[in-house]
C-alpha cells in the first residue's frame, strides 16, 4: 500500500512541479519583479534564481514523475518549499502582500489566487509533507529507476 501512496504523490508533486516551472519559465520578467517583491534576495542573485529556479523545479517534477532519483528530488523540493514557506511568512509576518507567482501566468489564466498568505503556508506545508512520504518510502510503483535495476 505505501509503495501505491508513494507513487500517487509522486505523480501528484512532480505534476504540480512541472506546472509550476512551466509557468515561471515562460515568464521570467515577472518572476524577477516577484522576488523583488518579497525584499528577502539580494539584486545581485535575482536575476539567477529567477532564471535557473524554475528550471530546478521542472527538472526535479519530471524526475519525480519518472522515478529518476525520485527519493533525492523529493528531498530537494520539501527543503524547496520549506525555503518558499518561510519567504511566504515573512512576507506576511512583515505586512507585505504579493502574489507569489507560484503558479505563473497559468495562475492568471486560470483565475486562481496566487498569494502569498496563510493559503499558501499550509499548502506548502502540504507538499513537504508529500514529499517526504516520498522519500521516507524506499520502494515505489512504475519508476525508471527501478527498471534500470532490473
Amino acid at each position: 500500500m505505501a509503495e501505491i501512496i508513494s507513487f500517487i504523490f509522486r505523480i501528484i508533486i512532480g505534476g504540480i512541479f512541472i506546472i509550476a516551472g512551466l509557468a515561471k519559465i515562460s515568464d521570467p520578467v515577472r518572476f524577477i519583479f516577484t522576488l523583488r517583491e518579497f525584499r528577502l534576495f539580494p539584486e545581485i542573485i535575482i536575476p539567477f534564481t529567477a532564471l535557473y529556479l524554475p528550471w530546478l523545479e521542472f527538472i526535479l517534477g519530471l524526475f519525480i514523475i519518472l522515478g529518476i532519483l525520485h527519493r533525492t528530488s523529493s528531498l530537494i523540493l520539501a527543503c524547496l518549499n520549506m525555503f518558499f514557506t518561510v519567504a511566504i511568512l515573512s512576507v506576511i509576518i512583515r505586512g507585505i502582500e504579493i502574489d507569489c507567482s507560484c503558479f505563473g501566468l497559468l495562475a492568471d489564466k486560470l483565475k486562481i489566487p496566487d498569494t502569498a498568505d496563510m493559503k499558501a503556508v499550509i499548502r506548502n506545508m502540504i507538499f513537504i509533507g508529500m514529499c517526504m512520504y516520498i522519500f521516507i518510502v524506499k520502494k515505489t510503483m512504475i519508476s525508471l529507476e527501478n527498471y534500470l535495476n532490473k
